[in-house]
């Protein structure tokens, strides 16, 4: 069975350097520790991921489509369906004294800058020139890939389900009749971007679920656990 777009799939997936077997990045916490990549904090479980959505790389994405739910497979991507091929214009040459000019006195090779809106690594200083490097880091690389479909998501309310929970894990969600109400936690509720992640969501809902008509927040915010619901009056007066 084909995915078609707009389809909901969940992911476990490993990717590696095909050259040297370097982890790139997992899903599977045991991976990430067994690979040196494991960082305190960060959520190492099962990617909710929207087929035609473009979050992965072309030729994992050809590959899923084409999967079952429960079916496991390894499979290698060359460059130009991965990270792309390198490009040479993206090596460029600046004068070390632009550097020191913007306040950053000790480049070496293998820094990470921002040149503009793009992110590159230095290269090599020498002779007051830097060269920088902003091809990804892994351009021309092929990449093996071990993917797992956990689970495939078709019918309209599951697909809100899970892209409400890929969001907003701790929302809960009402579906009915083509409306979709999502009641949020006050933890939610006070987080500086939630106006920002609402909006994001209801576009999602909408281009993905035809079927919605409708995306209503809700925002309850409740009474204190021990705090009384009035002044009491007093027993007695004093005079």
């Amino acid at each position: 069975m084909t995915l078609n777009k707009g389809d909901i799939v969940v992911l476990d997936y490993t990717l590696r350097l095909a050259d040297t077997g370097e982890v790139i990045t997992t899903t599977s916490e045991e991976e990430a520790k067994k690979a040196g990549i494991y960082k305190e904090g960060e959520k190492y479980e099962p990617v909710i991921v929207v087929v035609g959505e473009g979050s992965l790389l072309p030729g994992l994405e050809e590959a899923v489509v084409e999967m079952k739910e429960g079916e496991e497979k390894e499979i290698e991507i060359p460059p130009s369906k991965a990270y792309g091929e390198r490009d040479p214009a993206k090596v460029k040459v600046y004068s070390l004294r632009e550097f020191k000019k913007a306040g950053v006195k000790n480049v070496y090779p293998g820094m990470v800058v921002r040149i503009g809106n793009e992110l590159g690594i230095v290269r090599s200083v020498d002779g007051g020139r830097v060269r920088v490097d902003f091809n990804n880091p892994y351009a021309g690389k092929t990449i093996k890939a071990r993917v797992k479909v956990i689970k495939i998501v078709k019918e309209p309310k599951d697909k809100v389900e899970y892209l409400i929970k890929r969001r907003l894990p701790e929302a809960e969600m009402k579906y009915e009749d083509g409306a979709v109400t999502i009641t949020l936690p006050l933890k939610y509720i006070l987080a500086d971007n939630i106006q920002a992640v609402k909006v994001v969501l209801a576009d999602e809902i909408f281009k993905w679920v035809p079927e919605v008509k409708e995306v209503k927040f809700v925002e309850p915010i409740k009474r204190p656990e021990g705090e009384p619901e009035g002044e009491q009056e007093s027993e007695g007066t004093q005079s």
